[in-house]
């Protein structure tokens, strides 16, 4: 089962981003975006991958995303 995450890159592996990226698709993850400027890399993995992720060089946090929904406007939740 596939699931979607939220790599944090560690400070000093920032500039070296595009490496981490490539270790992580080696790794199973199937990268979505990669936001540079702030090390942070978001896409999805098979849930057996994730924890593995964690070890990659330059990794720093490897988190499940979340995702909010609002009740619909009609609805009776105030």
């Amino acid at each position: 089962m596939s699931e979607k995450i939220t790599i944090s890159v560690a400070d000093d592996a920032i500039d070296r981003i595009d490496e981490v990226v490539a270790a992580l698709e080696d790794g199973g993850m199937q990268v979505e975006q990669v936001l540079r400027p702030i090390g942070v890399i978001t896409g999805s993995a098979d849930t057996q991958h994730v924890q593995a992720l964690g070890a990659v060089t330059g990794v720093a946090a490897v988190e499940p995303q979340r995702t909010v929904q609002l009740p619909a406007p009609e609805s009776d939740v105030q």
